[in-house]
């Protein structure tokens, strides 16, 4: 005979559709931002003469002037209402600064356009707004919410660069970027109006338990509950040292993400691959970088993050220098088979450590000030690289910093040790409550 509190359940948990919305968020967000500009960037110089720099300098204004926004717009991923009302507007300008680049003759209008208007589209549909409230709504099942989470943007590189290389050679690339603003709204608009910044707001409960779960044998709250996790405040936070640890390693390893990435059609195009292979290349790696999600989703239940990213930081180190090699189509995919399934990984990994060491109540505040540091690598990457190759001529030196710049974040990341709890009276750290509660949940 079933329960009340069975009877009284709901049938789907609301959560997944949280899950589902950051998901196509981050698909668009990485597919239509780096792997975009790199797409658009041999037409766009072609038909109006700018250098790299130049044009990957619009996508560090708009990614720079975005994460700077970010302490700002976190903490409203931890208010009750303000993602029903950030993320619309977000989706909106998100959309118009794709569609306004198609009338940009100049580099100003194209700064205004992409640059500007695209920081203040992602900083209202941010990661520390759309990434916080996922992570108030799970806790036990956190690992494989983030990994599903995570599954969007790989699919980026997967359907963006063909789609776009088809869209340019069939109406120009003033017209593709009119296209892909009109698809972004048409998809992200109606998505944003379903988010709900927590389950407490729907009546529900995290994980989609039900009310009047029973607790632990032990008496206390049950691992992995609301109760059972201390949340640390973001002054709390700031104060520790493991904070600034993580901040560290996100700044040197977030250049050998967005800003390595935005240079690979280039790269290819330079070693005789044309466009449409080089462009088959990131579909491949995007089918990779999917699989990744599911494979390190089964480990994160099961081994130490921490660790985890340390060895994800030598296997990409690994694969820059794999990259360097490749000399023909088949060296080409395995490559790309093989940063998939260890590159990209790196934001699932990050955002499950940085939760599981602080806690999930404040989560939005605490991420939007580790989002500058994240957005320092990201801003500064697709041109400091691309300033490196117009220096050098070759990818070399460029590709060789991001070697460097990847082993010496995973160095970081070894050396931070959890942060403790500041109240006293709670009977577990956050990090040690977290920890524990994916692998109990895996065991049973």
């Amino acid at each position: 005979m079933s329960s009340p509190t069975a009877e009284i359940a709901p049938r789907f948990f609301y959560g997944w559709v949280i899950v589902f919305a950051a998901g196509v968020k981050g698909s668009f967000n990485v597919g239509s931002a780096v792997f975009a500009s790199s797409v658009f960037l041999v037409s766009m110089q072609d038909d109006l003469g700018w250098s790299r720099t130049l044009i990957f300098g619009a996508l560090a204004v708009r990614t720079l002037c975005g994460g700077l926004l970010s302490p700002i717009v976190g903490p409203w991923g931890d208010h009750p209402w303000a993602p029903r009302v950030a993320l619309p507007i977000g989706s909106v300008l998100f959309g118009l600064s794709f569609m306004l680049v198609k009338w940009a003759d100049t580099p100003l209008e194209y700064y205004l356009t992409y640059g500007v208007l695209g920081a203040a589209g992602l900083a209202l549909t941010s990661n520390p707004i759309l990434e916080g409230v996922v992570l108030k709504w799970f806790i036990r099942r956190r690992a494989q919410a983030i990994m599903w989470m995570q599954v969007g943007p790989p699919t980026g590189p997967m359907i963006f660069p063909v789609l776009l290389t088809f869209l340019i050679n069939a109406v120009g690339w003033r017209d593709a970027w009119l296209w892909l603003g009109i698809a972004s709204i048409a998809v992200f608009l109606p998505l944003s109006l379903l988010v709900r910044t927590s389950p407490e707001s729907m009546g529900l409960l995290p994980d989609g338990d039900r009310p009047g779960e029973a607790p632990s044998a032990s008496g206390g709250p049950r691992r992995g509950s609301p109760a059972s996790e201390y949340s640390f405040t973001r002054a709390e936070a700031l104060r520790s040292k493991a904070f600034w640890m993580i901040c560290g390693a996100l700044a040197l390893s977030i250049v050998g993400l967005p800003g390595f990435q935005a240079h690979w059609v280039p790269y290819l195009v330079d070693i005789d691959f044309n466009r449409e292979v080089a462009a088959s290349a990131l579909f491949v790696f995007g089918l990779g970088s999917v699989s990744a999600r599911f494979v390190w989703g089964y480990l994160t239940a099961r081994h130490d993050i921490r660790n985890l990213m340390v060895i994800q930081a030598l296997l990409a180190a690994l694969g820059v220098l794999f990259l360097l090699t490749v000399q023909n189509a088949v060296m080409m995919y395995a490559w790309a088979i093989y940063h998939g399934l260890t590159l990209a990984v790196f934001f699932q990994l990050q955002t499950l450590l940085v939760v599981t060491y602080f806690g999930r109540r404040n989560i939005g505040a605490i991420r939007g000030v580790m989002f500058p540091f994240i957005t320092l690598g990201s801003a500064t990457g697709p041109i400091l690289l691309g300033a490196l190759y117009d220096w050098q001529g070759s990818y070399l030196v460029p590709f060789s910093l991001v070697t460097v710049l990847w082993l010496l974040a995973g160095m970081v990341v070894f050396m931070t040790r959890p942060p403790k709890a500041v109240d006293e009276s709670v009977p577990e750290t956050g990090a040690e409550a977290a920890q524990q509660a994916p692998k109990a949940e895996a065991a049973s």
